[in-house]
């Protein structure tokens, strides 16, 4: 449905001798914006909102519905300046400073919505939903210790809701607070057992053992009827997990594939085009394309990129190189891909939306602009250092890129023995990213492309990549941080040593690991599941990536 620039009523053309049409009230207006439904319909009616603005100057409600559409629509920069608009001191309530925080922590600016929401705290704290809300965008921004104030005054408010303890727990295990956070998820489960992901996070705060364990109650929980199929999944994965610390591999594996298996069925994926993809990233970042002759960029030595497979210790290789003087994290941010789409999709429109499409216009991007703007993006999420880290594991996607745009940044590839590395991956619940995770084909054989990615790049680019394997990082520690804090172009500091006393958070999937110092036992842990496996090892064996039998 298409909307007139004046009125966003349907258009239909006047009766020539009518009388003109009374401009529609602003509630008249609010009610048709309600009625658009999904980014599709926001974004038609994107090319509307300007006139909108001007005609109902002031009316903070109607620039935040307007803002709200700009944002669904994917505009994130109109979206802010709308709510920025809409800010109205006077009124009463924390909902115009949250959506503003929102909007800016959509457009990466962190410090920002920080400042919007330290506006909003006074609003918020009096109603729970609204606390509970901001102390969600105060994870966002890394401040967890005000998002565990917020957590704590929504339970205050509203002590028999079970989401507000769980996101309490969650964030405790954030901050490495890991004892608190299982007695967060116990209140959450006490009070409904149905809060599944509980279970889960419950289940990867320690290692169980043969005494002390939740497998009986999460079986029977297991057992009940009723439960959504997420909540299937989430228990099959906390009960692998406890299995598998007391020993009981069989029975582990029985719940992993269980739980592994109904994700996939609920998955549209199809892993060729993924492995299309890397096809398409190989042609057309070829050695000549990559010759550092023609690299070009922002010349800046700022952000040091660690990537690779998820699970191989790219977690561990960011807590090393953060615990040095000079070295910040910040985090996983999407801000290089994000960047990339945007300045592809304003030189070359539709592109963003179509992978292939974005590759080959990726390459016609101005490098030097794409690289500044990234490093911007970067500064503006920490306070500080001569080297940010940026850990987003999938960049291992936009090495070339990364090459030709910031020729001077530091790229660490972090690998790990391939059938480990399957075998963590296959266990691990991401939910929403990497779906070829839930079944053996599927990833073996995106492993392999994976493999063939990364070979393609050391080739290419001979001395610019720092690899690092996690066996060689555990079995000689001090020896491989000190070679990683020199790829950095850093002194190596005694305080590294210590690294797992860091006590800043950590959001990953090994956020819990993370806290502990070194250990080796995740080694070669794939062979108690070697049988299980073979499937996923006769792929690997037969592109060569492992003699295992």
């Amino acid at each position: 449905m298409t909307y007139s620039m004046s009125t966003c009523a349907p258009d239909s053309p006047a009766p020539a001798d009518s009388e003109p049409r009374a401009r529609p009230s602003s509630n008249q207006v609010l009610q048709r914006l309600g009625r658009l439904r999904g980014p599709a319909q926001a974004r038609e009616a994107l090319p509307l909102l300007p006139q909108l603005a001007q005609e109902y100057p002031g009316d903070h409600r109607l620039l935040r519905a307007i803002s709200e559409i700009a944002l669904r629509a994917g505009d994130v920069a109109q979206a802010t300046e709308y709510a920025k608009a809409a800010i109205k001191p006077e009124i009463p309530g924390a909902g115009q400073y949250l959506h503003l925080a929102i909007c800016l922590i959509a457009a990466g600016e962190e410090r920002d919505a920080c400042t919007a929401l330290l506006d909003a705290e006074a609003h918020a704290m009096v109603d729970a939903d609204s606390a509970a809300m901001l102390a969600s965008l105060y994870v966002k921004v890394n401040e967890h210790e005000r998002a565990l104030r917020g957590y704590q005054q929504a339970i205050e408010l509203d002590p028999r809701n079970a989401k507000h303890h769980f996101s309490r727990a969650a964030t405790l295990r954030f901050l490495g607070r890991l004892e608190e956070a299982e007695q967060a998820c116990d209140s959450a489960l006490e009070i409904d057992p149905g809060e599944y992901e509980a279970y889960l996070i419950r289940s990867d705060l320690r290692t169980q053992t043969a005494h002390s364990n939740h497998i009986e109650d999460m079986e029977q929980a297991l057992e009940r009827v009723g439960a959504p199929y997420m909540g299937e999944v989430m228990l099959c994965h906390a009960l692998a997990k406890e299995c598998e610390d007391i020993g009981e591999h069989a029975r582990s594996f029985r719940y992993l594939a269980r739980g592994a298996g109904l994700r996939r069925k609920h998955l549209s994926y199809d892993v060729r085009q993924d492995l299309e993809l890397i096809d398409e990233l190989m042609e057309h970042f070829s050695p000549e394309r990559l010759n550092p002759a023609r690299a070009g960029g922002f010349d800046s030595p700022l952000p040091v990129f660690v990537l690779g497979m998820p699970r191989t210790g790219t977690t561990l290789v960011e807590r090393i190189l953060a615990s040095h003087s000079g070295v910040s994290s910040a985090g996983e941010p999407p801000d290089f891909p994000r960047v990339m789409a945007a300045l592809a999709e304003r030189q070359t429109p539709g592109s963003a939306g179509d992978p292939k499409a974005l590759i080959a216009a990726s390459l016609d991007l101005d490098m030097e602009q794409l690289g500044r703007q990234y490093v911007d993006s970067l500064a503006r999420r920490v306070d500080g250092g001569l080297r940010v880290i940026d850990k987003l594991p999938f960049n291992y996607l936009n090495v070339g890129l990364l090459h030709l745009a910031l020729p001077q940044a530091t790229i660490i590839h972090v690998t790990r023995d391939p059938v480990d590395t399957c075998y963590a991956v296959y266990k691990t619940l991401f939910q929403r990213a990497y779906p070829f995770s839930y079944d053996l084909e599927d990833l073996g054989r995106y492993f392999i492309a994976y493999s063939r990615l990364m070979d393609h790049w050391h080739r290419c680019l001979p001395g610019k990549i720092c690899r690092v394997s996690y066996e060689a990082l555990v079995e000689a520690p001090e020896r491989e941080s000190g070679r990683l804090i020199e790829a950095c172009g850093l002194q190596w500091e005694d305080g590294m040593r210590a690294f797992h006393n860091n006590p800043s958070p950590s959001m990953t999937a090994s956020a819990s690991q993370v806290r502990r110092p070194i250990y080796r036992s995740s080694v070669g842990k794939w062979h108690n599941y070697a049988s299980e496996l073979e499937p996923l090892l006769r792929l690997l064996r037969d592109a060569g990536l492992t003699s295992e039998s």
